[in-house]
């Protein structure tokens, strides 16, 4: 193979091995296919979650300058993408940062899927709530369960 070819080649096999390890890392989980992670998944959220959010939320979720994550009150949807979104793209009128370069796709779906399973805990000095209340919309096609939104914070 001329020197041209064998760098097309190298080239395509480079491009394989790239798309196999985004991949891996869960590069195709956005705000849009995220599901709710196992339990592994969780506890592994939980670890991520307590590194990278308790300074502001608190380790048991009750909030302290973020919000308190354990109410139905909530300043975006409670659900399981507008959680991801938030941790991904950020709230910069509250101050928190956007997390989409900072860790992977998994652990931004760990942590979400950690934070829904503090919803109805009782932490030990809750912040006041804030947002709309959330209600689930019974009603609703089965990918929408909800009935508010607001787009400041979760």
């Amino acid at each position: 193979d001329s020197s041209a070819v064998q760098y097309g080649k190298e080239m395509a096999q480079s491009e394989d091995a790239k798309k196999l390890r985004l991949a891996a890392l869960g590069s195709q989980i956005d705000e849009n296919s995220v599901t709710l992670a196992d339990a592994a998944g969780i506890e592994a959220g939980q670890a991520e979650y307590i590194g990278k959010c308790a300074a502001c939320h608190l380790a048991d979720g009750g909030g302290i300058v973020g919000t308190n994550m354990t109410d139905k009150y909530w300043l975006n949807r409670d659900d399981l993408k507008s959680i991801f979104k938030t941790i991904k793209n950020s709230v910069p009128a509250k101050g928190m940062m956007a997390w989409e370069s900072q860790i992977t796709p998994v652990q931004m779906q760990n942590i979400s899927s950690f934070i829904l399973s503090l919803q109805g805990t009782t932490p030990a000095t809750p912040k006041d709530p804030q947002g709309e209340l959330y209600v689930e919309d019974n009603t609703a096609a089965p990918t929408d369960s909800t009935t508010t939104e607001t787009t400041t914070e979760m």
